[in-house]
């Protein structure tokens, strides 16, 4: 029923495409973009200097390298991170229609959204952008990766300056990490990813792991340890949403 769902959103796009996944309103202006101009203006963007290490602003404070209490308390493997925008009720809207829904046309404004905070875009430069992966069954059920989509589309506008691989897997097929609290979900992907044998990097490349939200960290931190162990020293993060 989800995949049928799915095609009918995604015949939908094709046919009629219009519907602003913030506002729902119809059509799109120019054909080029997916989202309102005026609903994008309304996301919560980061155009600041945030936590170091998952990128949250931190109120009054626009210095580089403060870290945040949560950071603070439980810090991560990795050496630090970045985000786009915090998931008020807009941003859970366009999040939900790319993870939930696969429409990968929201991404055709990607390219703008990483013009509204240059130093995201030079965060990720000069990197291997590797994608949080899903499990086969999970991957094989759902029909595509978000993650995924979205190391292509940063791709897609930064060229030669980056490049995407799939170097990780995910070797556990863990329950959704949705309904755990922070402890819970660290448990749950304790040891869910692995380095895959046959892979393109060099212990030397700067590594930024891609995935859609940072909630807790938990997931991207995983990923993480797990390059760490094979001895990749240089891991960083970046994701669209916070929160």
């Amino acid at each position: 029923m989800k995949n049928f769902q799915k095609f009918l959103n995604a015949l939908s796009d094709l046919f009629f495409p219009g519907n602003c996944p913030v506002c729902e309103k119809a059509p799109y202006k120019d054909g080029l973009s997916y989202m309102c101009i005026e609903c994008e203006d309304l996301l919560p963007w980061v155009n600041r200097n945030g936590c170091k290490f998952c990128g949250i602003p931190m109120a009054g404070f626009d210095f580089k390298g403060l870290t945040c209490a949560a950071c603070r308390e439980d810090a991560p493997s990795f050496l630090a991170g970045k985000c786009l925008f915090l998931l008020d009720q807009n941003g859970k809207k366009v999040i939900h229609e790319i993870k939930y829904n696969g429409v990968k046309d929201v991404l055709k404004d990607l390219p703008r959204w990483l013009d509204r905070n240059p130093s995201y875009k030079e965060f990720l430069e000069d990197s291997v952008l590797i994608p949080v992966p899903l499990h086969p069954r999970r991957l094989n059920k759902r029909g595509f990766n978000q993650s995924l989509w979205i190391a292509d589309g940063i791709k897609k506008e930064l060229g030669e300056r980056v490049r995407v691989s799939e170097a990780l897997k995910r070797v556990r097929n863990t329950p959704t990490q949705t309904k755990y609290d922070r402890n819970d979900r660290k448990k749950n992907v304790k040891n869910a990813f692995a380095l895959k044998k046959k892979n393109c990097l060099d212990k030397e490349n700067r590594i930024v792991l891609i995935d859609d939200v940072y909630t807790t960290g938990a997931t991207l931190d995983e990923c993480s340890k797990a390059l760490i162990e094979e001895g990749f020293s240089n891991v960083y993060v970046a994701t669209i949403g916070h929160g």
